[in-house]
């Protein structure tokens, strides 16, 4: 056997496989990553309940087709319905379904609901809703209410997630000489919201578009 087989040999011989320890801060654990300053993630302990809202101005003006019906809840005398499209401070193109209530008491005021639902082509989900309450004794020539007060109610989503805001709801209407099935009054309809809404102002996807 020459010199280099030999070496070859005693080499092969010496090999064996060699474990090393692995330092323990090498390795994250599960409860370290839950402990603040442990690990990659702390956990949050800050109340974000009251995150501050960004108010602004905010007008909208919308028209549309109106119904107006006996209603069909009790407690109540007439109902009426309106469906539309307009434009805001706060969006370019939107739609907005209306509806209010006519208690049968006449000392009470009447109570409604509005969806504004926004139409721009990159947005999904930017409803802003509101609650709204006849101002008393506020009614047009023909005894239809038309002075409000609204306040922004939980149907928002989108951009108006978390929203809070008040303001003045105007009705302006223009009755019409054909009535739908039912109906004791139909034609068009203004509507004009006034007032002030406050947003986070981190969730306007229009952004990244």
């Amino acid at each position: 056997m020459n010199r280099r087989t030999r070496s070859s040999a005693r080499n092969k011989a010496r090999f064996a496989p060699v474990f090393e320890g692995l330092e323990g801060r090498l390795v994250l654990s599960s409860s370290a990553l839950s402990i603040p300053g442990g690990g990659l993630a702390a956990s949050a302990t800050g109340d974000v309940s009251s995150f501050p809202l960004r108010f602004r101005p905010f007008n909208a003006k919308y028209q549309g087709f109106y119904t107006i019906g006996p209603a069909q809840s009790p407690g109540f005398a007439t109902q009426l319905y309106m469906y539309g499209g307009g434009t805001s401070s706060s969006f370019l193109h939107g739609d907005i379904q209306l509806a209010y209530y006519v208690p049968v008491d006449a000392s009470q005021p009447a109570v409604g609901m509005a969806n504004l639902m926004v139409k721009n082509i990159s947005s999904t989900g930017d409803d802003l809703g509101a609650d709204f309450q006849a101002v008393p004794g506020a009614v047009d020539k023909a005894g239809r209410p038309n002075q409000f007060t609204w306040t922004v109610n939980s149907n928002v989503g989108g951009t108006y997630a978390g929203a809070e805001g008040s303001g003045t709801l105007q009705l302006i209407y223009y009755p019409g000489r054909k009535l739908p099935r039912g109906a004791t009054a139909a034609g068009r309809i203004g509507v004009v919201f006034r007032g002030s809404l406050g947003t986070t102002n981190i969730n306007n996807i229009t952004r990244n578009s």
